[in-house]
């Protein structure tokens, strides 16, 4: 499943398209990964806590947020964040780091928690206290693309003009860096991102559980089909997402008081209707399996795609004063979205599945 994009712009594999349910970057995908699995048999496991619960014991987790958290275990501080702080250190203008984000990377893909998603809504208490708001960044988030710290189509605009072209020269050294270990050291990892999503979402017993769940939403007066369409529809109704198929033009605004309250409500039905299907229990566990199953026949791949990509970040950290003197500081952003594989987003490349 995926992580839900904010309104920011987000390069190469990192803004899902809403409405959609489980898509894949256009990798070149590693030759002939193993994708001979077992359909599992899990019957009525327990919910999970939360969606980060679930995924802290998944054995593609460590994979799935390899660039992107300082602790996975594989590549441990070699992180987009760091490298952007060091090409901002490198250009002279560390200070400024914070101020100009780079929320970007490869793989959104399994391994970032949310409340909400084809899984239902876990947590009936914080559907009813914060509804489909729970964890997105609301009003005021900052990053190119979007308006940023500054104004729409200058991310940059308050920072001083040695900062902006040094903040513009270190996105488009990491644009550069995120698309070439997209197509080539994590090329397995978005390759087995694509096949566990899509295999869980067709998996009969998360098919069954989500008639469960879209059965026991009519009931309580609420339409849909499936759980993530359902969460989708929320917040684009909110505003927090652009319709299927736009880009985002800019921060969100604040939900009125009608808007924040129908939308709790729809949470509250999502997380009841969750609990009493099981469907979180029943698609993290299905999940699980399938997890295991890929790295396990695929392992020396993986191991293989870590030590490629630990290599290309220390190269990158090496190289980080030849290329700002050579890259240009005006902003590289991506083009409008085209149709993916399950879906579409704005970039160079198609959306990645991901479990949050």
């Amino acid at each position: 499943m995926r992580i839900r994009t904010d309104w920011r712009l987000l390069i190469c594999c990192a803004a899902l398209a809403a409405g959609t349910v489980l898509t894949a970057c256009t990798a070149s995908a590693p030759k002939r990964p193993d994708a001979t699995v077992t359909t599992p048999v899990v019957g009525r496991p327990p919910a999970p806590v939360s969606a980060e619960a679930a995924l802290s014991s998944e054995a593609f987790t460590p994979y799935a947020v390899l660039g992107a958290a300082d602790n996975d275990g594989l590549a441990p501080g070699d992180t987009y964040d760091a490298l952007h702080t060091a090409c901002m250190n490198d250009a002279g203008y560390g200070q400024y780091a914070a101020e100009a984000p780079y929320a970007i990377r490869t793989n959104r893909g399994l391994g970032f928690a949310q409340a909400a998603g084809p899984w239902g809504y876990i947590g009936t208490a914080l559907a009813a206290q914060q509804g489909f708001l729970a964890g997105s960044e609301g009003p005021g988030g900052g990053g190119p693309g979007g308006g940023g710290p500054g104004k729409p189509g200058d991310p940059f605009g308050n920072l001083p003009t040695g900062a902006q072209r040094a903040a513009g020269k270190c996105f488009n050294i990491l644009e550069n860096f995120n698309n070439a270990q997209f197509v080539h050291s994590m090329a397995i990892i978005e390759t087995l991102n694509n096949y566990i999503s899509t295999d869980v979402i067709q998996d009969g017993e998360f098919k069954r559980a989500t008639r469960a769940w879209s059965a026991c939403m009519a009931k309580n007066g609420f339409s849909s089909s499936d759980a993530d369409t359902f969460s989708q529809q929320a917040l684009t109704t909110l505003g927090l997402e652009p319709p299927p198929g736009q880009n985002p033009v800019g921060p969100p605004g604040a939900p009125t008081a009608a808007q924040n309250s129908a939308q709790i409500a729809m949470a509250v039905a999502d997380a009841n209707c969750t609990l009493s299907s099981d469907l979180a229990g029943i698609y993290f566990a299905v999940q699980a399996n399938y997890e295991q199953q890929f790295v396990t026949a695929n392992q020396q791949a993986l191991n293989a795609g870590v030590r490629e990509y630990k290599a290309a970040f220390a190269k990158a950290l090496r190289t980080l004063p030849a290329l700002l003197r050579t890259t240009s500081a005006t902003l590289n952003l991506p083009g409008p979205p085209r149709p993916g594989h399950h879906g579409g987003n704005g970039g160079t490349a198609k959306p990645s599945p991901s479990h949050s």
